[in-house]
């Protein structure tokens, strides 16, 4: 059995490029009330480094795979309502983004909050960011300002398991997909930086900014993002209607549903048939731009809050808030199911292989369907389908035997350390 660090240099080497979607457990500082009731959504990008030199919150791909091998490597992405500047910052590294340096068995206390406070404000994360002029009246007039924006930052957008759990769907993904993400996420920086950043709870949040990164990719359809006006509100609201009518999303958007759409997309896409792949207008798409997100390397993966017993400053806060109806659209059981009792195969990387290939095999194995049964203008545009549909899955199974072999090697060097 390999540690975290050892499981996460494992899957890097396989899987150098990948989304890893993130809601967390509600912040609740001891003394104090509790944050809100929607949670709070991040990101964490395999394959990204932070772009220097521009004054502001930038990402780039990192040069090659290799870069990519460090378990630290990667970046977190989180969205604040205080920014008024920028959409988002970036911090650079597995270890800061969740634990902020903080090791498993130290103690959570005064001390260790100001040393990771004073290191954040000389890093230059924050560079280049403002907050709401609200917020920034409230700041001490002895305290630099730089120093007061990252006070509202940490276990938020940084250092989170100190004061919450993170519950994350990882995605792979190939280079240029990233590319896309990352494009995305510096668009709307740039945007930002010349017209400002308004959020707000129901148009206009952290989750449409996860959500919408993933659509630059083809993972999904985009959602419209509003101005904080009633009139847009009710835009939004207008658009569930619309949603459920032609089976598509709505615009609202919530951290905890973009963690079980992403969990969703990486294994719960209908694969398994092709007739009912081809009715799934998301996976066309994929496969039109060369893949599918429902594939190997889709995991679940939860990073506890910093345990109670070695915790001074905060208590467990509530899950986060989830949109979901009972029967019809049941989120919440997914999400509970994901985060209480998920199987070995969404959370194992070696179940997790040996599933797809077990997947795989039998999607091959099995008679291949005609167009009988399926809304098609002709059976050819099917069988266009279906023969790219076959082709990819054969190809597939073969890289997933070869990541088999290379996980047994790596998981046995691991042991032998």
């Amino acid at each position: 059995m390999t540690d975290r660090r050892e499981a996460q240099r494992i899957y890097n080497a396989l899987f150098p490029y990948y989304a890893e979607v993130c809601v967390v457990t509600q912040y609740h500082k001891k003394g104090a009330q509790p944050g809100g009731w929607g949670g709070h959504a991040g990101m964490f990008l395999g394959g990204s480094e932070i772009e220097g030199g521009a004054g502001y919150p930038r990402l780039r791909l990192v040069a090659n795979e290799t870069s990519a091998s460090d378990p630290d490597s990667g970046t977190g992405v989180s969205v604040n309502k205080v920014f008024r500047n920028v959409n988002w910052v970036g911090i650079p590294g597995r270890d800061e983004f969740f634990r902020g340096g903080l090791a498993p068995d130290a103690t959570l206390d005064a001390p260790f909050y100001e040393h990771a406070i004073e290191r954040a404000t000389t890093s230059g994360w924050f560079n280049g960011i403002e907050i709401t002029d609200a917020l920034m009246r409230q700041r001490p007039a002895t305290m630099p300002a730089h120093e007061f924006i990252v006070r509202q930052s940490i276990g938020t957008d940084f250092a989170v398991n100190v004061a919450r759990t993170a519950y994350c769907a990882r995605l792979p993904m190939s280079r240029a997909a990233l590319g896309r993400v990352i494009g995305y996420l510096n668009r709307v920086n740039e945007t930002a930086q010349s017209g400002g950043y308004i959020w707000n709870a129901y148009t206009n949040n952290c989750s449409h900014v996860a959500h919408n990164a993933l659509a630059a990719a083809g993972v999904w359809d985009p959602k419209e993002t509003r101005g904080p006006t009633l009139l847009n509100v009710l835009s939004d609201v207008a658009s569930v209607a619309k949603a459920l009518t032609m089976r598509r999303m709505s615009d609202f958007s919530f951290p905890a549903n973009n963690f079980v759409r992403t969990y969703e997309a990486g294994n719960g896409r209908p694969i398994d048939d092709v007739r009912a792949a081809y009715q799934d207008h998301d996976i066309v798409r994929t496969l039109d731009d060369g893949s599918l997100t429902t594939g190997p390397g889709a995991l679940i993966v939860t990073y506890q809050m910093h345990g109670p017993a070695q915790n001074e400053l905060f208590t467990a806060g509530r899950d986060p808030f989830l949109f979901s109806v009972p029967r019809l659209w049941d989120k919440e059981r997914t999400f509970a199911w994901l985060t209480r009792s998920a199987p070995t195969t969404v959370t194992d990387l070696g179940a997790n292989l040996a599933d797809f290939r077990e997947r795989y095999t039998r999607i091959l194995d099995g008679a291949r369907p005609d167009a009988g049964g399926t809304n098609v203008e002709s059976a050819a545009e099917f069988e266009l389908f279906s023969d790219r549909f076959y082709d990819y899955v054969a190809a597939e199974l073969v890289r997933t035997d070869a990541r088999i072999t290379a996980y047994g090697r790596l998981a046995g060097q691991a042991r032998d350390v």
